[in-house]
């Protein structure tokens, strides 16, 4: 990987094969309400521990920062992010530069105007135009407001500075996009198997 390129990993999570949990990873997926949701929870955070071992031979321990976004404190340059909706997740990875990825699955949404209204910045917020609009605009500001860390404290917010914010192919089901604080990044997509 280069610096000045983000690589984004669509993970499909009905068929992704992925490394047993961690034991931190069990107890917090036993926590969620069904089956499904324990198992893509196991499945892209799985996903995310394979990935982040093609970028790094160092210890895979997780920490986060005072707003709830993970790091890596033995690869603090290998920056990284996550993110599921349904079936799909999304992994971006980035050398030197905050990154963020968001996907949401596109879904009948009655009351976008008033939620984009609420919480998108309104230079955003005016021009968006249906639902399926709505969930374009919202994973790219989703994605900036997890490359600056500060989730759901950045909605509303105008993004100021340079920017890359791309929108990722994941299917026609899904909207999803990656995003850094930084001009000019190449994005790269893969799609995640493990090996």
């Amino acid at each position: 990987m280069n610096r000045g390129e983000i690589h984004v990993w669509r993970v499909r999570l009905d068929g992704a094969e992925t490394p047993p949990p961690t034991p931190g990873e069990a107890a917090r997926a036993a926590r969620f309400r069904t089956a499904d949701l324990q198992r893509r929870y196991l499945r892209s955070h799985g996903a995310l521990r394979a990935i982040l071992g093609r970028y790094t031979g160092a210890r895979l321990d997780f920490a986060v920062n005072p707003h709830g976004k993970p790091y890596l404190p033995a690869a603090p340059e290998v920056q990284f992010n996550l993110s599921h909706s349904g079936e799909m997740a999304l992994v971006g990875v980035a050398l030197g530069v905050e990154i963020g990825v968001d996907v949401e699955r596109i879904r009948p949404m009655p009351d976008w105007r008033e939620i984009a209204d609420r919480f998108f910045p309104p230079s955003e917020a005016a021009l968006v135009a249906d639902g399926r609009d709505f969930f374009h605009r919202w994973t790219r500001i989703e994605a900036a407001v997890k490359a600056l860390g500060v989730g759901i404290y950045g909605l509303g917010a105008e993004i100021d500075g340079e920017w890359t914010i791309e929108p990722v192919d994941a299917g026609p089901e899904y909207a999803a996009a990656a995003a850094a604080p930084a001009a000019g990044m190449r994005i790269l997509v893969h799609d995640f198997e493990r090996e």
